[in-house]
């Protein structure tokens, strides 16, 4: 599908994904029974221009930002999860899409619609050099997207070389393995993929730390500056837009309980009680905290790509990392305090309430959330301890 060249702004964009926010909350439970996005949401989403935001005006897109892609993300979130997952992510993917070499650019764009593409990078298969390109064989886990994918990128280790290496194949090419069943986020579908000895052509790859470090194929191609970030400068914010987005849902629709819910035993209105207006207080604060960090995480993360022709210096990785963990971590303490002050009613399995917060549950169990491990290399990196030529290789 093409859209018109005066509906590809990315103001106006946003405009159309706010608009949407109603209709993905409506579909919610529909999501999470068919475990996928229903069909008129990317019927809605594409649209919308959503997977036009970030692709460059050259092939059709908005040449959008990364205050763009926050802000669609957390409006996203405001609907539902699930939605703001798939979407994101495939609106995401196609920006790596347009970091590929010129003449898979051509093919996957030539027809001057976005490529949705899947990505699974975990764990990498095995490549095997044949007439023309390889054979490719393996096993990924968690292929956002990939049930409204046209192509799929998987990770592999090529036969006598130790780096890894993109693949990109159509989709039909892929084996999906039905293995989504989660407690949340059932909506994104996100099922796991399997090849045996599927042949790639060799235009088709590329080095996984080309494309994804600042001087991929496509800064070469597009003068947007986005092109010239390090994927994980845009990649990082998917999951703190989110949360934030999502607890932002739901402070909202706590404001209207608390002028709907009668305190226990009362006719008092839980937001005439004192108890009532301390957790509404608490729960903003620590939104508005989520927030601002938020804001403030992004404006110096386009600053600092803007200032540096270079990689970003670990020590600044490592602070933004822990930034976007504490984004996660406070936009959480928003809705533990939100629900906290509920009742049991929102636990009932129609309340949207509930829905949001397994969502939310999953979500922050993402390995790149793991602040165990996260916190720990980034306090390695601060204090002077870090021994491996890139620490922060995995701050996505």
């Amino acid at each position: 599908m093409n859209l018109p060249s005066e509906t590809l702004d990315s103001g106006a964009i946003l405009t159309r994904a706010r608009a949407l926010v109603p209709r993905l909350r409506e579909r919610a439970a529909e999501g999470e029974r068919l475990r996928r996005l229903p069909d008129a949401t990317i019927k809605d989403a594409t649209a919308a221009g959503i997977f036009w935001l970030l692709l460059p005006r050259s092939v059709g897109g908005a040449g959008g930002d990364l205050r763009d892609f926050v802000t669609l993300i957390r409006t996203l979130a405001q609907g539902d999860l699930s939605s703001a997952w798939t979407l994101g992510f495939l609106t995401a993917h196609s920006w790596l899409m347009a970091r590929f070499p010129a003449d898979v650019q051509q093919e996957a764009f030539g027809d001057g619609a976005p490529a949705l593409m899947a990505f699974s990078a975990n764990p990498p298969g095995k490549a095997v050099p044949v007439p023309g390109g390889y054979e490719v064989t393996g096993y990924w886990g968690y292929c956002s997207g990939i049930m409204h994918a046209d192509w799929v990128v998987i990770t592999a280790i090529i036969e006598g070389r130790d780096e890894v290496t993109l693949f990109l194949l159509h989709r039909e090419d892929i084996d999906v393995q039905d293995t989504w069943y989660m407690a949340g986020l059932q909506g994104t579908g996100s099922n796991d993929v399997k090849l045996e000895q599927r042949f790639v052509p060799a235009h088709r790859t590329v080095d996984f730390d080309d494309l994804l470090g600042r001087r991929n194929p496509g800064a070469q191609l597009h003068p947007e500056t986005l092109y010239t970030y390090d994927a994980r400068s845009l990649l990082s914010f998917l999951f703190p837009s989110m949360a934030v987005g999502a607890a932002e849902s739901l402070l909202e629709d706590y404001r209207g309980r608390l002028e709907r819910r009668r305190a226990a035993f009362t006719k008092t209105l839980t937001g005439d009680t004192v108890s009532g207006q301390i957790r509404y207080a608490r729960a903003v604060s620590a939104l508005r905290l989520a927030q601002a960090a938020l804001d403030k995480t992004v404006e110096l993360t386009v600053q600092a790509n803007a200032s540096s022709p270079e990689t970003l210096s670990v020590e600044l990785q490592a602070v933004l990392k822990l930034d976007c963990l504490s984004i996660c971590r406070m936009a959480w303490e928003s809705v533990e305090i939100i629900l906290g002050g509920s009742g049991s009613s929102v636990f009932k399995t129609a309340d949207r309430t509930q829905h949001v917060m397994r969502d939310l549950h999953v979500l922050l169990s993402h390995m790149t959330i793991d602040e165990d491990g996260m916190q720990a290399k980034a306090g390695e990196i601060l204090l002077g301890r870090a021994t491996e030529a890139d620490p922060a290789k995995n701050f996505t």
